[in-house]
């Protein structure tokens, strides 16, 4: 069971890369819920540089002060306070959205609205978190990590060999295979306004995901991750296959849905 204590705005700082300087500032220069937070906003649209390269720079800015660093998109609108963030366990690493396998098949946890960029086709998804829940896998929508665990772990950190796509499904792989640290979603009430279409980046992410995880399968937000994902794909399929070079698999591979679609047959399932 949890203690309640007062977290104050030195004690989380929200890190925003962003290209979209309007939506940067409706949901957080401008949203009055998070006016008691340090906000650091980035804006990559001259350098375009990768998200991994962006975070590691602002973890060794930070990695001396006590606070938690909340990593997250421009297109996530956080609709209450942070107050929940006092409440958690500083020896692991959290997210808002994450999937756990569960009988053979993926279980999303994270109940939130899932849209396009306008608002427009929202869905909701993910199975409702009312403490924390364990799971294997983060979104990369959000990462919320504290600066004492980062200072424990130097070889805790992003892969700059990931510029956008699966950077947050590796951290979460490393800190389990490499440090046993757990992965949970936290409970937050927010929208995401993610609905896009996947590039070759992501296909790209997954094949080198699998060769530096060779004896590793997990599930992700879009698709089975790691060397072994193959073994999983024979009892449940996503609409993005983990193996793009087996007979089954090329099917899928030569229809690149949207995000919706994705998400609407996803969670579907449950």
């Amino acid at each position: 069971m949890f203690i309640e204590k007062n977290i104050n705005m030195q004690e989380i700082k929200l890190v925003t890369v962003f290209i979209n300087p309007e939506m940067y500032e409706r949901f957080f220069t401008s949203n009055i819920n998070l006016n008691c937070y340090e906000l650091i906003g980035i804006d990559n649209r001259q350098f375009n540089h990768g998200l991994p390269v962006i975070y590691n720079n602002i973890i060794e800015k930070n990695i001396h002060d006590n606070c938690w660093l909340f990593f997250v998109h421009e297109d996530f609108e956080i609709k209450c306070g942070l107050a929940v963030v006092g409440r958690l366990d500083q020896t692991s690493v959290y997210g808002t959205f994450g999937i756990n396998l569960e009988n053979d098949a993926p279980v999303p946890y994270g109940r939130h609205l899932c849209s396009n960029k306008d608002g427009s086709h929202a869905v909701e998804v993910g199975n409702e978190v009312t403490n924390t829940a364990k799971v294997q896998t983060l979104d990369c929508q959000s990462i919320l990590i504290h600066t004492s665990l980062l200072a424990t772990y130097p070889g805790l950190r992003f892969d700059e060999k990931l510029t956008f796509d699966l950077y947050a499904e590796d951290f979460c792989i490393s800190a389990q295979k490499n440090f046993g640290i757990e992965i949970k979603v936290f409970p937050l009430q927010f929208q995401h306004y993610s609905h896009g279409k996947l590039t070759e980046r992501y296909y790209k992410g997954i094949d080198y995901l699998a060769k530096k995880y060779p004896t590793i399968a997990v599930p992700g937000s879009c698709s089975f991750i790691g060397g072994r994902a193959n073994e999983l794909e024979q009892k449940f399929k996503y609409d993005i296959p983990a193996n793009q070079n087996s007979q089954d698999d090329m099917i899928f591979w030569s229809i690149i849905r949207s995000f919706p679609n994705r998400l609407k047959s996803f969670f579907s399932f449950y």
